[in-house]
């Protein structure tokens, strides 16, 4: 079966945009040309891909496979062009990275400052998302780079130990708990939380250890933000479990207290670090930030180590 590459690249627009005629509109084409292209495809692959109503244009199942392959290949399409720019400088390029917001606002801005003084050129795009969202993106090759949770990923990654994270208790430096240098996850059962939703990997890794405890900690919110649950523990409203790196400014000034937890110092320290496809070919800019991550002192540097 030979696929007309163009009518695939038709078809993928009136999917995204649901319409022919808007379709039409963005490839610059008459709406009837783009029909033709989507049935010649359509009767090229003997499925109907498409199902036309009044109102929008949406996928059928085998559609959505085509779909599927025709990202998968613009991708490897997108590579290719890097990797021939590749073969003159690292001079331009674009590079897209994935992690979440503790990462993205604790750790990433000393390392992006260094590597952008070196490379100027490098167009740097940061996306924010869970680990697990991350770890999808990279598969499916959205993103060049993700920077996750290292514990339980999939087949078809490879990985880059980079640091291990620590997770504190916070809470109001009035507290009762404040002036505590450990506690045990079940002195903690009659205090609400405040704590990230469970689409986070460090909230699963929190519950496993909760369940392995026999402990229930009573949540009162579930946020999707840090910076959002500091906040809330400023005023007293409840206490957090949250990494050691995002709360150093404020237990500094002595706007929040942190407490260790033991049952957290007993577990296997949870590793983090960078992930990328494996098989993709990585441009030079990727290899050349791979190579900044590994080099920079997590553990050392000040606001970065934990």
């Amino acid at each position: 079966m030979e696929i007309p590459y163009e009518a695939l690249r038709v078809f993928a627009v009136v999917a995204r945009l649901g319409s022919f005629s808007r379709a039409g509109e963005e490839l610059l084409r008459s709406q009837s040309a783009v029909s033709l292209q989507v049935a010649k495809l359509e009767d090229v692959v003997g499925r109907r891909l498409l199902d036309r109503t009044t109102k929008r244009v949406d996928l059928t199942e085998a559609g959505r496979v085509l779909l599927g392959y025709v990202g998968q290949t613009e991708a490897l399409l997108e590579q290719a062009g890097q990797e021939l720019e590749d073969l003159d400088r690292l001079a331009r390029g674009r590079l897209v990275i994935q992690t979440s917001d503790t990462t993205g606002c604790y750790r990433l801005p000393a390392i992006l400052q260094g590597y952008r003084a070196r490379h100027p050129g490098i167009e740097i795009v940061i996306r924010n998302a869970t680990s697990p969202r991350t770890v999808q993106a990279v598969l499916d090759h959205e993103v060049d780079l993700g920077i996750v949770t290292l514990t339980g990923l999939p087949e078809g990654l490879e990985s880059v130990p980079l640091f291990r994270r620590r997770d504190l208790l916070i809470c109001h430096p009035d507290h009762r708990l404040a002036r505590r240098r450990r506690i045990l996850l079940k002195d903690l059962e009659r205090d609400a939380f405040i704590l990230l939703d469970d689409k986070c990997s460090s909230r699963r890794l929190l519950d496993a250890l909760c369940a392995e405890a026999r402990v229930r900690l009573p949540v009162a919110m579930e946020l999707s933000s840090i910076e959002v649950i500091k906040r809330f523990v400023r005023i007293d409203a409840g206490l957090s479990v949250v990494p050691e790196v995002a709360v150093r400014e404020e237990v500094a000034n002595g706007s929040l207290a942190a407490v260790d937890i033991t049952d957290m110092e007993r577990a296997p320290k949870v590793e983090m670090g960078a992930i990328y496809k494996q098989g993709r070919y990585l441009t030079l800019a990727a290899r050349s930030f791979l190579d900044a991550l590994r080099d920079f002192p997590f553990q050392s540097a000040p606001g970065l180590g934990g």
